[in-house]
C-alpha cells in the first residue's frame, strides 16, 4: 500500500511557490522535464522523413528514389506518422510499382487516423483486384484496427473470414498452419472494443494454449472488465498465471481498475503487491490506475499522493487522477491548486474538475450547494472561451452543474447552449437536460423532452426525474402514482436506488405508512437495503409516517451508519418532539467521536425547544462550540433556530439582541422564527416588531399578508384587516390553503375547511356533529378567537365546526377498526381550536388520533397530546 510521512491531521498540501530548489517530499512536485537537445549531423532518408516528411519527399523526388517501393513507402509512412493522410495518398497513388507493405502501412494509417472502414475496404479490394497482390498479416492488423476504432464489426468479420480462409488466424476452420499471432491478437482486441465479448472468447478458445502471449490474454481481461464482470477477471489471472504468463503493465491496469470500480481495497492492495514485486510500479500506466485505485478506495488522500510522488514520470493522466484524488476527498481547493499547478492539461482535466464541483456539494444546504453549480458552470464557460474540446462527458456535467445550482435562467442558457452547438441526442446528455429542467422549476419542458424520449438505456434515468419533479412540486400523489404506473408497465426492472429513494421520501412526504412498508419489504428482497441512502430514506420515512419505533428499530439493525443516519434519527425525534432524547442521542455521538455537520446541528439546536425544561443554556453552549470546538460557522438556518428557540422560553430580549449582532443582515427566516416563537409565549410587542421587519423583507410573499391580516383582526380592526386581505387579491396573491388527509383502503381521502365534495360527507358532517356535542358534553368549548373575520358569534361557532383536520378526523374514527390508530395529515399548522377538540375526541372515543402539521406530530390519546403544549 501507498505510505506517506505527512501529517495525518492534515492532507498534503502543495506549495504553488518555491524560492529556493528543495529536496523532494510529499509537499513539493518535480518540475517537467526539460525539452530534448537538438540533434545534429548528416541524415539518411528515413531520418530526414522522420524529422519532415516534406523535406525527405523533396529529397526523394530529386534523386529519383520513389521509383524504389521501399523509399517511397518511408516517405509515405513519414506522411501518416505526421497525420497528413491525403499527403501519404498522393505518395501511394503516383507510386510506379506498389507492393503489399505499400497497402498494409496504407490501411494502418487509416485505422490509426480514425477514417471509416469503407476506405480500408476499397483499398483491400485495389490491392486483392487491380494489383494481384495477397494480403499479409500486417494487412489484416490495419483492417482489424480499423474495425475496433470505427465500432464496425459486421465488416470485421468479414476481415476475420477472410483471414481464416488465407490462413493468416489459427482459428479453427483455418487452412494454414498456424496462423498468425498479430492476426489473432487483433481479432481479440477488435471484438471486445464492438462489444462482442462471445465472439472475442471463441477466438480465444480457437487459440492453442502455447500461442497464446500476454497480449492475448489481456484482451479477453479487459473485455471482462469492460463487462462489470470484474471477479471473473480476477479468476482468468489466476489462469494465466497458472499458465506461466507473466503480466505486463496492461493486466495490471486492468485489474487495478476492476479494484477501482466495485471488488475493493483488499484485491487492489494485492494488485500494487504483485506491481511491486514484478517491478512495475514505476511504470506509467501502472502508476495512473493504481492513483485511480487509491482515490476510491485509499483511507485517506494520502494513499494518492505517495503513488504520485513515487511516480519517474508523470504525464496529464497521472495529474488528472491526482486532481480527482482531491476532489474525491472532498479536498476542493487542493483539487483547484493542483489543477493551477499542472504542467499540462486537457479537456478530461477540465472534466474531472467540473464533475468534482458537482460531487462536492458542500452540504445539502441550498446556499452551498448554488456556490458548487455556480463554479462549475464558471469552469465551463471557461473551456468553452479557450477553445476545449468540448465533450459529452463535459455537456453532461455542465448541465449537472446547472441543475445543482438550480438556477431558471441560466438554465435556460445553458440549454439553447446544447441545442446551439449541435450536441447530438445522447441518452446521458437528454436524461441530464431532463433532471436540470426538474430542478430548475422547469417540470413543463421537462415533460415535453420526456414525450420525445427514444433512449431506452436511460429511461430509468428520465423516469426518476420525472418522479423527482413531482415530489419537488409537492405532488406527492402524482409521483406515487406514476411510480405504480412504472411498476405496473415495466416490472421491477427499472427500480434503482435512486428511484427507490424518492419514492421512499413521497411516502414519508404523504405520511402514507403502508406503502412505505411495502417499500422496505422491496428493498430487502432486491438487495437494496444494503444501499446507505436508501437505508436512510427508510429511517426517514418512519419517522414522517409516525413510526418512530421502527424507524428506532432499524436505524439499530444497520450494518454501518453514517452522519446521514444518526441526522435523519434525530429529525424523527424531532418530529415527535422528543427534546431529551435528542440530546441524549448528541450525547452518545459526542462519546462515539461522530463528527457533526452543519445540519446536525440545525437539528439539535431545534431540539432545544422541545425539552421539558429550560434549554436555553444547553442551546447557547451548542451554538458557541460549532466554530470554536468544531469549525462550523453558523449560518442563517442556525441564528434562526436559536432565535426560535430563545423566544420559546421567554428570552425575548436577547433573541433580539442575538439578531442585532448576527455578522450578516438577517433573513426573513429570522425574523419568523421570532414571530413564530411568540404564539408560544404572547408577547405582542415583539411580535408587532417582527412583523414590521418581516413586511419590510417579504412584501410580496402571501403568507406575509395573510399573517398580517391576522394580527390586525387580534387586534379588532377588522376594516384594515380586510383591506389588507383586498390587496393581496388584488396583486393576484393567493395563500395556500389548509388542507388535510388520511389514509383507508389503499386511498388518499383529502378534506379542506367545510368541504363537501367527498362521497361520504354526509355521514362525516352528521359523525362529526354528535361527536362535537359529546366532546361539549365532557367540557370542550369551541374557541372563536381562532376565527379571524368580523362576523356573528354563531357564523364564527359554524367556521370553526368544520375546519379540515376535524373532517379528516372524523371520517378516520368512523372507518378506523378497533384498536386502530386514525393518522391524519395537515399541511399547514394546527389551529388551538382542533388541537383542543381533538384532545376531547380521543377521549371521547376511545381511540388514539395521530395528526401531523407542519410542526410535528400530535398524538392525542385518552384526552391529551403528546405535544404538551
Amino acid at each position: 500500500m501507498a505510505t506517506s510521512t505527512s501529517s495525518p491531521s492534515s492532507p498534503p498540501a502543495l506549495s504553488l511557490a518555491s524560492p529556493r530548489p528543495r529536496p523532494p517530499s510529499l509537499r513539493s512536485f518535480p518540475p517537467p522535464p526539460p525539452p530534448p537537445p537538438p540533434a545534429h549531423g548528416p541524415l539518411p532518408l528515413r531520418a530526414v522523413a522522420a524529422a519532415d516528411p516534406r523535406a525527405a519527399h523533396a529529397v526523394a523526388l530529386k534523386s529519383g528514389a520513389l521509383g524504389d517501393a521501399r523509399a517511397a513507402n518511408a516517405v509515405m509512412c513519414a506522411y501518416l506518422r505526421a497525420g497528413r493522410l491525403p499527403d501519404a495518398r498522393g505518395v501511394f497513388d503516383r507510386m510506379p510499382a506498389r507492393d503489399a507493405a505499400s497497402y498494409s502501412a496504407l490501411i494502418s494509417g487509416h485505422a490509426r487516423l480514425g477514417s471509416p472502414a469503407a476506405e480500408c475496404a476499397a483499398l483491400l479490394a485495389r490491392m486483392r483486384l487491380a494489383d494481384g497482390l495477397r494480403p499479409t498479416e500486417y494487412t489484416f492488423v490495419g483492417l482489424v484496427t480499423a474495425c475496433a476504432r470505427r465500432g464496425n464489426p459486421r465488416f470485421g468479420a468479414q476481415v476475420h473470414a477472410l483471414a481464416a480462409k488465407s490462413g493468416h488466424c489459427s482459428c479453427p476452420g483455418s487452412s494454414g498452419g498456424g496462423g498468425s499471432l498479430l492476426v489473432d491478437n487483433a481479432l481479440l482486441g477488435m471484438y471486445v472494443k464492438c462489444g462482442r465479448f462471445g465472439d472475442a472468447l471463441r477466438v480465444f478458445d480457437g487459440m492453442e494454449e502455447e500461442r497464446r502471449d500476454v497480449s492475448s490474454w489481456n484482451a479477453v481481461l479487459a473485455g471482462l472488465v469492460e463487462l462489470g464482470r470484474h471477479e471473473d477477471a480476477f479468476e482468468l489471472f489466476e489462469e494465466m498465471r497458472a499458465r506461466e504468463v507473466r503480466p505486463d503493465r496492461f493486466s495490471l491496469s486492468a485489474l487495478l481498475a476492476a479494484s477501482a470500480e466495485e471488488l475493493g481495497r483488499s484485491e487492489g492492495e494485492a494488485v500494487h503487491a504483485l506491481s511491486l514485486k514484478s517491478g512495475l510500479e514505476m511504470d506509467l500506466s501502472v502508476g495512473n490506475a493504481l492513483i485511480g485505485f487509491y482515490a476510491k478506495h485509499g483511507n485517506s488522500i494520502e494513499d494518492v499522493v505517495s503513488v504520485f510522488q513515487q511516480m519517474p514520470v508523470k504525464d496529464v493522466i497521472s495529474w488528472t487522477g491526482l486532481l480527482n484524488g482531491y476532489m474525491e476527498f472532498g479536498l476542493v481547493d487542493m483539487a483547484l491548486e493542483v489543477f493551477d499547478r499542472m504542467p499540462q492539461r486537457n479537456f478530461v482535466t477540465y472534466n474531472a474538475v467540473l464533475t468534482g464541483f458537482c460531487q462536492n456539494k458542500e452540504g445539502v444546504r441550498v446556499t452551498f450547494a448554488n456556490k458548487a453549480g455556480l463554479r462549475g458552470l464558471r469552469l465551463f464557460r471557461q473551456m468553452v472561451e479557450d477553445g476545449l474540446e468540448i465533450s459529452d462527458v463535459t455537456v453532461t456535467g455542465a448541465l449537472n452543474a446547472c441543475a445543482i445550482a438550480a438556477d431558471r435562467k441560466m438554465s435556460k442558457q445553458v440549454h439553447a447552449f446544447v441545442i446551439k452547438c449541435g450536441c447530438g441526442s445522447t441518452p446521458w446528455i437528454d436524461a441530464a437536460l431532463i433532471d436540470m429542467c426538474v430542478k430548475c422549476g422547469r417540470s413543463g419542458d421537462a415533460h415535453v423532452l420526456f414525450e420525445q424520449w427514444r433512449h431506452e438505456e436511460s429511461f430509468h434515468i428520465a423516469w426518476s426525474s420525472l418522479l423527482l419533479a413531482s415530489v419537488r412540486d409537492g405532488e406527492y400523489e402524482k409521483a406515487l402514482s406514476t411510480f405504480l404506473q412504472m411498476f405496473r408497465t415495466n416490472g421491477v426492472e427499472f427500480i434503482d436506488e435512486i428511484m427507490l429513494t424518492t419514492v421512499l421520501g413521497a411516502c414519508g412526504a404523504l405520511g402514507t405508512a403502508d406503502l412505505g412498508k411495502q417499500m422496505h419489504s422491496f428493498a430487502a428482497k432486491s438487495g437494496l437495503l444494503c444501499a446507505h441512502g436508501v437505508g436512510n430514506a427508510i429511517i426517514s420515512m418512519y419517522g414522517k409516517c409516525g413510526e418512530l419505533d421502527d424507524a428506532v428499530n432499524f436505524f439499530e439493525r444497520m450494518p454501518c451508519q453514517d452522519l446521514v443516519s444518526w441526522n435523519a434519527l434525530i429529525t424523527a425525534y424531532l418530529l415527535h418532539r422528543q427534546g431529551e432524547e435528542i440530546l441524549d442521542i448528541w450525547d452518545k455521538m459526542e462519546r462515539l467521536t461522530i463528527k457533526p455537520d452543519s445540519i446536525t446541528f440545525l437539528l439539535i439546536i431545534s431540539a432545544c425547544s422541545y425539552t421539558s425544561s429550560n434549554s436555553a443554556e444547553r442551546c447557547r453552549e451548542l451554538f458557541l462550540s460549532m466554530s470554536i470546538r468544531y469549525g462550523i460557522e453558523p449560518a442563517m438556518e442556525h441564528f434562526a433556530a436559536f432565535v426560535f428557540v430563545l423566544g420559546c422560553w421567554g428570552h425575548f430580549d436577547e433573541a433580539e439582541q442575538l439578531i442585532g449582532s448576527m455578522p450578516f443582515k438577517p433573513s426573513a427566516l429570522v425574523w419568523r422564527s421570532l414571530l413564530d416563537s411568540c404564539s408560544k409565549r404572547s408577547n405582542m410587542t415583539v411580535r408587532r416588531r417582527a412583523m414590521k421587519h418581516l413586511l419590510a423583507l417579504e412584501p410580496q410573499d402571501p403568507s406575509t399578508y395573510v399573517l398580517t391580516s391576522n394580527l390586525l383582526s387580534e387586534s379588532a380592526r377588522w376594516h384594515c384587516s380586510e383591506n389588507t386581505r383586498l390587496e393581496m387579491r388584488e396583486k393576484g396573491m393567493r395563500k395556500i390553503p389548509a388542507r388535510s388527509w388520511t389514509f383507508y383502503d389503499n386511498t388518499v381521502h383529502s378534506f379542506f375547511a367545510r368541504d363537501r365534495s367527498h362521497p361520504q360527507s354526509k355521514d362525516i358532517y352528521a359523525g362529526l356533529d354528535v361527536l362535537i356535542l359529546e366532546c361539549m358534553k365532557a367540557g370542550y368549548e369551541p374557541d372563536t378567537t381562532f376565527v379571524l373575520h368580523d362576523v356573528e358569534e354563531y357564523q364564527k361557532r359554524h367556521f370553526l365546526m368544520y375546519h379540515s383536520a376535524k373532517l379528516a378526523a372524523m371520517y378516520g374514527l368512523l372507518m378506523a377498526r378497533t384498536g386502530q390508530t386514525v393518522r391524519v395529515v395537515k399541511n399547514v399548522r394546527m389551529c388551538g381550536d382542533c388541537h383542543s377538540f381533538l384532545e376531547y375526541a380521543s377521549a371521547t372515543t376511545g381511540k388514539e388520533i395521530s395528526v401531523r402539521d407542519s410542526c410535528g406530530f400530535h398524538i392525542f390519546k385518552g384526552g391529551r397530546c403528546s405535544c404538551r403544549e
